[in-house]
């Protein structure tokens, strides 16, 4: 019979790009059988959560993957970093009128 894996308790922060803590944002670890293990980071952008040892993906907001951490039995904390942001861009994927080209500047 093999030895279940029991959770770590882990303190975290979450930082911006520029190491500020990042208050009430919603953080996902993904777990082995997809099921999301969800926490909201406080005031201070900390957090606290249960985990196994293991590999998991963690999205912010929950859309897209923000990164991916490794969890041993000796883990006690965590700093996760919110990923660059992406410029504001639009794709045309198909269009039936030709070339779009849009003008430099602000829309109103």
């Amino acid at each position: 019979m093999a030895a279940a894996l029991l959770a770590v308790l882990i303190s975290g922060v979450l930082l911006d790009s520029n190491d500020k803590p990042l208050p009430k944002h919603y953080l996902a670890f993904v777990l082995p059988n997809d099921k999301w293990l969800e926490v909201v980071t406080d005031k201070d952008g900390k957090f606290r959560v249960n985990l196994a040892p293991g590999t998991y993906d963690y999205r912010l907001g929950g859309l897209n993957k923000a990164g991916q951490i490794t969890v041993y039995k000796s883990t006690s904390t965590l700093k996760l970093k919110e990923p660059p942001k992406e410029p504001n861009v639009i794709k045309v994927i198909r269009s039936t009128q030709g070339d779009v080209i849009l003008p430099k500047g602000p829309r109103g």
